[in-house]
């Protein structure tokens, strides 16, 4: 819980109707209605944080996983090579 006094107000314009849902809500929940939206907006601010915590994560997973196959499939083009010019030089040495 923040120690700091609330004393901003922010003016949120809504219909009477989802005015009285929340409300409703809140009361079940046995908070007000301010701090019903401060913990839903805490709430919503934490999971977007997790979630683009994950999508960097994510991020540099995949990146690590494309530098792996870009290194494999250099050894894999230089084998073919390899072994094609051994063929060629098979061919070439037939009489």
């Amino acid at each position: 819980m923040n120690p700091e006094r609330a004393t901003e107000r922010v003016a949120v314009l809504m219909t009477p109707t989802e005015k009285a849902a929340y409300a409703d809500r809140a009361h079940s929940l046995g908070m007000s209605l301010g701090q019903f939206f401060r913990e839903a907006g805490a709430a919503y601010a934490n999971r977007n944080a997790q979630s683009d915590s994950r999508a960097l994560a994510d991020e540099e997973a995949l990146e690590a996983v494309l530098k792996q196959l870009e290194l494999s499939t250099n050894r894999t083009e230089r084998t073919l090579d390899a072994a094609l010019a051994e063929v060629r030089a098979a061919l070439n040495a037939q009489p």
